[in-house]
């Protein structure tokens, strides 16, 4: 993990020596947009996958001080998806500054190309790294459900969340994946392409989009930040709830997914008779990706998940879900 932190490690690409920055130019004035009088001292490349091009920027500013800056260029395949993914994160980000949800504050945004060759903002860092090994799994858990309870918490309806993208269903189906499923999990894939979106049972709410261990910032053993918003939606919140029992799943055992699922239904006290729908979707999603985790968590330190694991852990959730279903 990059020492500049808040490049949050992905399962199939953790962070560490990532591309170049920009030039220095540039670089200087991205700067001069929010920070005229700051200079820079440092900057290097983050690899963040493909979700966005990240550069860590070291500043000097007038009076002396220093701090650093994440500048992140949206990727092409969320600016495919959603052209305006810069502003809708930067919108997200904002309303969240009241919230008391420790989250990244937005510095600049430029929602469109121009100065560089995509959309960007630049946001602070949070104090905190990722911790794909926490001593407490379990704890670990219920701080995720406290945060992800607090987050749904958040009036989705609200003023400044109205250009955030709706999503009252799927995004899209399994014919749509960009892989299919192991054969063994086709029957599943079936049954969910054939099957509707539930009947929505709770309030929607602002969903993070990619809620995991990777994407969560420790600091002595508490929760300290969360990062990556760039999937963020008004939403089921049991799609949020989903993606991190999957992750958690062989992540972090499955007595902490259990706790995890039960804080926060008690925090919530949202319905969850449809999260077997919400599961075998997020499960399905990664199982044609395995092998792909299991290598980027052993190079997160995590030798004990390998690829047999997390299949054993997609078919258990994958069997329930759908007998639930059924």
């Amino acid at each position: 993990m990059s020492p500049d932190r808040n490049g949050a490690a992905r399962a199939g690409g953790p962070a560490g020596d990532g591309p170049n920055p920009p030039d220095a130019a540039l670089l200087s004035a991205v700067v001069r947009r929010f920070a005229p009088d700051a200079r820079i001292v440092g900057a290097s490349g983050m690899d963040a996958g493909e979700s966005a091009t990240m550069t860590s920027i070291d500043l000097e500013r007038a009076g002396g001080g220093r701090d650093t800056v994440i500048l992140r260029q949206a990727g092409d395949a969320n600016l495919a998806a959603d052209p305006d993914t810069a502003a809708n994160e930067a919108r997200v980000l904002d309303a969240l500054g009241g919230s008391g949800l420790p989250a990244p504050r937005v510095l600049d945004v430029a929602p469109s190309r121009g100065l560089l060759p995509r959309p960007f903002l630049v946001i602070t860092v949070l104090d905190g790294a990722p911790d794909h090994d926490p001593s407490d799994r379990v704890d670990a858990a219920l701080q995720m459900a406290g945060f992800l309870a607090r987050l749904h918490a958040i009036d989705a309806g609200r003023d400044d969340l109205a250009a955030v993208p709706r999503r009252p269903g799927p995004l899209d189906g399994p014919a749509g994946w960009r892989a299919g499923p192991p054969a063994a999990f086709r029957g599943a894939r079936d049954l969910l392409d054939a099957a509707r979106p539930p009947p929505a049972r709770n309030p929607e709410a602002l969903l993070h989009g990619d809620f995991w261990a990777g994407n969560v910032l420790w600091r002595d053993g508490r929760l300290s930040g969360v990062v990556d918003w760039e999937d963020a939606a008004v939403g089921d919140p049991l799609a949020d709830l989903a993606i991190a029992r999957v992750d958690m799943s062989w992540g972090f055992g499955r007595e902490a997914m259990e706790a995890f699922t039960a804080r926060y239904a008690a925090r919530t006290g949202f319905d969850l008779s449809a999260l077997p729908f919400w599961d075998l979707r997020a499960a399905l999603r990664q199982a044609p990706h395995a092998a792909d985790y299991a290598e980027g968590w052993r190079d997160l330190g995590r030798a004990d998940i390998d690829e047999a694991t997390i299949r054993a852990a997609h078919a258990r959730l994958i069997d329930e879900a759908m007998a639930a279903l059924a």
